[in-house]
């Protein structure tokens, strides 16, 4: 083996093309251990170039012991183009990372301020909110920027990435020993780390003596059949006529994993690849612009981001006609909005369950619990003082003092007692329930209580028990008009209980009693 591979270099340091001679000789022995090509079937080639443009700097093609063919191919490093092995950070990629997630941050801003503070952006207008657009667009770009920068998603290695780009059996990365200068030199490192996770040999070529493998290729990754078998300009006699046959080629392809490992592989090796992998290590560090590389080479093999735009177009869909929404909204509504705005929690107070004290002081936090309770007045009802007001007799006596203005005495509080008579009457007149609050035995008891009620804001009669039951006596009070069925008294009922319990009224329970 060390025969085969013996080479006395030009140089003190390995040009390309020497790294590329001295590993074909490894590769074959390797292979004619691991797989027993066949007899004569050996196939070895430098600088292929596919009809996709991808350049393979040695190739080796053999028929297996079973009759499948076999395909190899390498990438040559030399100290003078260390660049193609080591990592660059991936601009463009990083770039539609940061304008996707800026208009993320946009959007998302956007919808709540849309949700929790809508009259705020109409106000705006349509500068003011271009502006806040804009604004949560730039913080999100850079804090994805400067913060997730070092991530290893963003590591480019130009001989990985063209890898990615076709299929093979096998692939490795041949490097001279005096690429990096260090085992332990962080773009080396890197290497590694990619070479494993993608499935990729890695050997390294001494200046003398016998070529050190590093990684063994694995035949089979995380892409399955993502990458797509290349044709080859440049090949054997043997392999273009199995070539002609597609089906047969597919058959004889490598065995990809099924369709559930695929996925699973497709999520978990990323994860643990680019977030578990770094944290165990302890690795993140800001990282860099290597000198050297041109745009070339990012725009020929990085893809179009395809999932960043699909993101920030959506993003942008969401700003756009919330946006719309915002700045055609007309003044007319904002004002109605407004004025929403000014009942706390957007209540009304009027349509609060309870009452208010007439007297009572405002709370600490200085909002008030309720209003007073407006009860419609019947439209049968006369007050006092329109009682008789035009004199339709005709009476002699009335006319001579017609000019005359009639001093009404000055009246004392006294306890009214002019209730009784109407309320008897609509008792044993009308039908329906009523809710009794108490019965008395003494009629100015009953009195006071029904005044007191009244005061606190409740309607209240009172009547003899007489008016109902004939045989009984006493005075009962009762609140409130009377219901044309028990249900709707019981529910005026319950409510009532609140309403005493507010105003510290004492009463064991309500009793909804039937007229008869």
């Amino acid at each position: 083996m060390q025969e085969s591979q013996s080479f006395t270099p030009h140089s003190s340091s390995l040009t390309e093309d020497e790294v590329k001679r001295r590993f074909m000789p490894f590769l074959r022995d390797f292979y004619k251990n691991r797989y027993e090509p066949m007899h004569n079937s050996v196939s070895v080639e430098l600088d292929n170039v596919s009809r996709e443009g991808w350049v393979a700097d040695g190739k080796i093609t053999f028929r297996k012991s079973d009759g499948s063919p076999f395909v190899c191919t390498y990438e040559a490093t030399s100290r003078d183009k260390a660049e193609e092995v080591k990592y660059q950070l991936n601009v463009y990629y990083l770039l539609w990372d940061c304008a996707a997630f800026g208009m993320v941050c946009a959007a998302l801003a956007y919808v709540f301020f849309f949700q929790s503070d809508f009259v705020w952006l109409v106000k705006l207008k349509t500068v003011g909110n271009i502006g806040l657009l804009l604004g949560f667009g730039m913080i999100g770009f850079f804090a994805w920027y400067f913060l997730v920068k070092g991530w290893r998603k963003y590591r480019y290695i130009f001989a990985i990435q063209q890898f990615k780009q076709y299929f093979a059996d096998e692939q490795w990365v041949a490097i001279a020993e005096d690429v990096f200068p260090a085992p332990n030199d962080p773009y080396l490192l890197e290497l590694r780390n990619q070479c494993v996770y993608n499935g990729i040999g890695l050997a390294i070529v001494p200046l003398e003596g016998v070529v050190r493998k590093v990684i063994d290729p694995s035949r089979l990754g995380i892409f399955g059949k993502d990458r797509q078998m290349t044709q080859w300009v440049t090949r054997a006699d043997w392999y273009q006529s199995f070539s002609q046959n597609v089906g047969k080629m597919a058959a004889s392809r490598p065995k990809a994993p099924d369709a559930l490992t695929v996925v699973w592989n497709k999520i978990y090796r990323p994860f643990h690849y680019l977030v578990v992998d770094p944290f165990n290590k302890n690795i993140w560090r800001v990282l860099r612009k290597p000198a050297g590389q041109g745009a070339e080479v990012y725009t020929r093999f990085m893809s179009a981001q395809g999932v960043q735009k699909w993101v920030a177009f959506l993003a942008l869909l969401v700003c756009a006609m919330l946006f719309w929404r915002v700045v055609t909204f007309s003044d007319a509504k904002v004002l109605e909005l407004e004025g929403l705005e000014l009942r706390p929690n957007g209540v009304n107070p009027e349509d609060q369950v309870g009452y208010l004290r007439e007297k009572e002081l405002i709370p600490e936090d200085g909002q008030p619990t309720g209003v007073p309770k407006q009860y419609p007045v019947a439209k049968n009802k006369k007050f006092r003082d329109e009682d008789n007001a035009i004199n339709l007799s005709g009476d002699d006596d009335e006319e001579e003092n017609a000019g005359i203005e009639n001093e009404k005495p000055t009246s004392t509080p006294i306890r009214s007692t002019t209730n009784a008579a109407d309320a008897c009457t609509i008792l044993q007149t009308k039908r329906g329930w009523l809710v009794q609050d108490r019965d008395f035995n003494d009629r100015d008891i009953a009195i006071d209580r029904a005044q007191e009620l009244s005061r606190r804001g409740l309607p209240s009669h009172w009547a003899a028990q007489n008016c109902i039951a004939e045989g009984r006596s006493g005075w009962l009070v009762w609140v409130g008009d009377l219901y044309p069925t028990e249900a709707a008294a019981q529910t005026a009922a319950d409510n009532l209980v609140l309403a005493y319990q507010r105003y510290d009224l004492k009463n064991g329970r309500f009793l909804v009693r039937k007229l008869r």
